[in-house]
């Protein structure tokens, strides 16, 4: 038997930014709590007076911390099997917070260890947490696994919501930020769901690989991480979207799990015709299920140094052009949804928003409850071959979806967060934001999340867990809706 190796991490942090509990049968695993990083009147100590609010009992907002904590803690608690208790340090504590962005979380496990008693792969690095559980002994030594840190600063008003919603019935007022999934976002990571190979250098811990790199796939290299090299490592991190998860629990799931993805359908000129990827809004009505045709009609709002960008009203001229055709807009300057908005009131039936960056498709988030109109994301290439078939000969097409490749895959496989730049903290160890409907482990939380862990459990049935799948059958609420 190999000896056992461990290595204590400075806190691998991975950030997040901005029904009922799920039943399961055969629980074997307890998650405790600790809250001793917080002082005695701040974080989960903070004895500020508070009225109970959705099924969450607490009447200070230090006991609704924790109570809602704790409750995210047992979800993870019925799904996972673990024989050793697995301890998670949490604290609340300012972090960055404005209207333009804040973290709202972070956490990750406090050490890894490799050739342990019962590891399933020899020579590759577990999270605390898991190889814990496969070995049957505690191997951090009565200290936590996990470690995690929650913006306080949110309930001050500072992201532009009013602040911390601590219900546990899924049902946030939507001023306020649902705090449930995400701590069961953050607990996510802590038991497991990271990779502790370096996304900016490819480099593997002390040269030794983590149980990731077993199952991370770059369909452009054709191989698994494990079996390429530092510079192919540190290329694929970015690769987008052609990084993916190849695991057969997760494998198995995908394709009733993802809707079908959006597309763009061009019909005419034949010099563009084709189907083309697409991203779907957030924001908005999705796209009728039997596609939405039109002509497309690039806007103007007469404002440098973009009149493409749409951040502005319409020109007369351009509204005129626009009303009763799909608007092709540029990405940038303002949000998605003022784009859409100017569209809609010059009275545009859609809106296509092409990226401005060479690579991807624009990330179309953002919520406007005032949208009436579908959207959608298109690539840079293609918005400027669109443009340059403008006025003439002109160009039409259909908003509609593929039915074979599955919203989030690549080649039948679900994409791992590889954006390029490398966004510390982000890449790699999220899916995709591609994947429809969201996931959990996505880089950021959207507000159809509440207890639902997805694809995340099975990925950790992949990296090793012993899990018990929810009694209820995967399925699609957001797809289901337009059918």
């Amino acid at each position: 038997m190999s000896a056992l190796i461990n290595i204590t991490l400075r806190f691998a942090a991975i950030a997040l930014t901005s029904a009922c509990l799920l039943s399961a049968v055969h629980a074997q695993s307890t998650i405790t709590v600790i809250t001793t990083a917080d002082g005695p009147t701040e974080g989960f100590n903070d004895p500020t007076p508070v009225t109970p609010v959705g099924g969450n009992p607490g009447t200070t907002l230090g006991a609704q911390r924790l109570f809602l904590f704790e409750s995210a803690a047992a979800v993870w608690a019925e799904l996972l099997n673990s024989p050793v208790e697995i301890i998670v340090n949490a604290q609340f504590s300012p972090q960055s917070c404005s209207p333009m962005g804040s973290v709202l979380g972070s956490a990750g496990g406090t050490t890894v260890h490799a050739d342990f008693t019962n590891a399933p792969v020899a020579g590759v690095w577990y999270s605390a947490a898991l190889a814990s559980s496969l070995a049957g002994s505690d191997l951090n030594g009565g200290t936590p696994e996990i470690n995690t840190t929650f913006n306080s600063a949110i309930d001050t008003g500072c992201s532009g919501s009013v602040g911390w919603y601590y219900g546990v019935d899924g049902n946030p007022p939507p001023d306020r930020i649902n705090l449930f999934p995400v701590v069961l976002h953050e607990l996510g990571h802590g038991l497991g769901f990271q990779t502790f190979t370096s996304v900016t250098t490819g480099q593997f811990i002390s040269g030794t690989p983590d149980i990731w790199t077993q199952f991370m796939f770059d369909t452009e290299f054709d191989d698994f991480w494990i079996n390429l090299s530092q510079p192919q490592r540190q290329a694929s991190a970015i690769n987008d979207p052609d990084l993916v998860w190849d695991g057969p629990s997760v494998n198995g799931a995908v394709p009733e799990a993802l809707d079908p993805s959006q597309q763009l359908t061009v019909s005419t000129p034949p010099a563009l015709a084709g189907n083309y990827p697409a991203m779907m809004a957030s924001y908005g009505p999705p796209v009728p299920i039997d596609g939405l045709p039109g002509d497309f009609v690039f806007v103007d709002d007469g404002t440098a140094p973009d009149a493409t960008d749409g951040c502005e009203a319409l020109t007369p001229a351009s509204a005129g052009d626009v009303n009763g055709n799909i608007a092709v807009i540029r990405r940038g300057t303002c949000n998605f949804t003022d784009k859409t908005l100017n569209a809609q009131a010059a009275g545009a039936t859609a809106v296509l928003i092409a990226n401005n960056v060479p690579d991807g498709l624009p990330p179309m988030g953002g919520d406007a409850p005032g949208i009436t109109i579908p959207s959608i994301g298109i690539s840079q290439q293609l918005g400027n071959d669109i443009q340059a078939q403008l006025p003439s000969p002109g160009v039409s097409g259909v908003l509609d979806y593929d039915f074979v490749n599955l919203a989030g895959t690549t080649n039948g496989f679900l994409r791992l967060h590889a954006p390029n730049p490398v966004a510390p903290g982000s890449s790699v160890s999220h899916w995709t934001t591609a994947a429809t409907p969201s996931l959990l482990m996505e880089p950021a939380i959207t507000p159809d999340l509440f207890d639902d862990v997805d694809l995340s459990l099975n990925l950790f049935e992949d990296i090793g867990w012993s899990v018990n799948f929810p009694t209820e059958e995967i399925f699609s609420d957001s797809f289901e809706t337009i059918l």
